[in-house]
């Protein structure tokens, strides 16, 4: 009989945070099925990795190369969230419910699935307001829990210990009243905090021991006959220093600026001869003019590059995984230690009004709607990992044949392990 299946979808999850004892829920999960260290997924960002995870397939085919992209044919930045539509390659759900069309689904707080056809959802729209499929459910979830923590203003820091608790609670009781076949559940809380204060640090140290507590929890509220997997999402590194692309571009004369709508200046993304979509430690450069391709894949890799490990264009992309129409016509990939800020403007004068930050969308590939300050982003994500010590881990509550466990296995492979803990 095929079993009920949790997917837990955790950024920042490092084997070593497993075993010996960290996160000993985890552990003791493995003593009973399966523990093998895990490649992230490349790129690395949660809207691609997240995807990868969920498809078994790369940017190339399930088309997310990023949190965002252009699209070239409306001539627009493709706005974060991306809706389920967006992901072009067919999802575990999809597959559990062509084999199983009465299976029940759940997708609680992932990564581009607004607009899934699932029975039960929850997800944060602008503003941090609530939503779930069914409707009504949002609203017996605030009764119960009260509401989603959301920060009082947008330079507060963000409640994310208070977030996490509140959005493991939720699940386990959807789960347990609800007995979906398949529930995918996406805890950002350690990749949150990695990125904030740096993920060696103590700030970090701290997230995984409360990380244990609210896991715990979750795990002992789940019916017994449920299976679980555990998946690394994707790792952050510690970076010290941002690299502006876009400032390079507009060096080089590559950039058009425009009046921006609520002061400022904007990027023209119709004039520009190129323009640069900063995601994290990844940015795609997009050329208007095919031209110039050349020429700004030499700047990034000769004198302008400081920062980046490597330059990808035309058919390099395909090394990558990245060779798709969404892809931008160079890729840069950062240094480990370093990352890419989103900022064509040299001076506060300049810089884009707020709220709208831009009309153009670009500054909202990193800030997520606010400009960033470089001081708040001690950790980032996006490049392959540099080291064993930024290697996720895959565990099971179910032991896994030998050839799924000989390891380490990549990110691709969690969606058929999954497929056959359901089958």
């Amino acid at each position: 009989m095929p079993q009920r299946l949790v997917v837990l979808s955790l950024p920042q999850l490092r084997r070593r945070d497993v075993t010996p004892g960290a996160i000993a829920s985890l552990e003791s999960l493995s003593r009973l099925g399966s523990l093998v260290d895990l490649i992230p997924a490349f790129p690395g960002l949660a809207a691609s990795s997240f995807a990868t995870l969920m498809t078994g397939t790369g940017p190339d085919e399930h088309g997310i190369v990023g949190d965002t992209y252009y699209d070239r044919a409306e001539g627009r930045i493709a706005g974060r969230p991306l809706p389920d539509s967006a992901v072009l390659a067919p999802k575990l759900w999809e597959w559990l419910k062509r084999e199983r069309p009465e299976a029940k689904v759940m997708l609680w707080f992932a990564p581009s699935t607004h607009g899934a056809e699932v029975d039960l959802a929850a997800w944060a729209d602008a503003g941090a307001t609530l939503s779930t499929r069914p409707e009504g459910l949002a609203a017996e979830l605030v009764a119960r829990f009260g509401p989603l923590p959301a920060s009082a203003s947008p330079t507060d820091e963000p409640p994310r210990l208070e977030a996490m608790a509140w959005l493991l609670a939720t699940a386990a009781s959807v789960i347990v009243a609800e007995a979906p076949d398949l529930a995918v559940v996406r805890v950002p809380y350690l990749g949150q905090v990695a990125r904030r204060y740096g993920p060696d640090g103590r700030e970090a140290g701290r997230s995984v021991r409360t990380f244990e507590a609210g896991l715990r929890e979750f795990l002992a509220l789940l019916p017994r006959d449920t299976a679980v997997v555990v998946a690394t999402e994707s790792v952050s590194t510690p970076v010290f220093e941002p690299t502006f692309p876009n400032r390079i571009l507009r060096g080089l004369g590559l950039l058009s600026l425009k009046s921006g709508p609520s002061g400022g200046l904007d990027i023209d993304l119709n004039s520009s001869a190129a323009f640069a979509l900063a995601d994290h430690q990844i940015c795609h450069l997009y050329l208007n003019d095919p031209r110039q391709i050349g020429p700004v894949a030499a700047a990034f890799a000769g004198p302008h590059g400081s920062g980046v490990a490597q330059v990808a264009s035309m058919g390099q992309r395909a090394a990558l995984g990245m060779d798709h129409p969404r892809a931008g016509d160079v890729i840069l990939v950062a240094e480990p230690d370093r990352w890419f800020a989103p900022d064509w403007w040299s001076s506060r004068a300049e810089a884009p009004g707020h709220p709208p930050v831009s009309a153009s969308g670009m500054a909202l590939a990193t800030a997520g709607g606010l400009l960033l300050n470089p001081e708040h982003v001690q950790g980032s994500l996006g490049a392959p990992p540099p080291g064993a010590d930024y290697l996720g881990v895959l565990v099971s509550s179910v032991t896994l044949p030998p050839a799924a466990i000989s390891g380490p296995i990549r990110a691709s492979e969690v969606f058929s392990v999954c497929q056959r803990l359901l089958a």
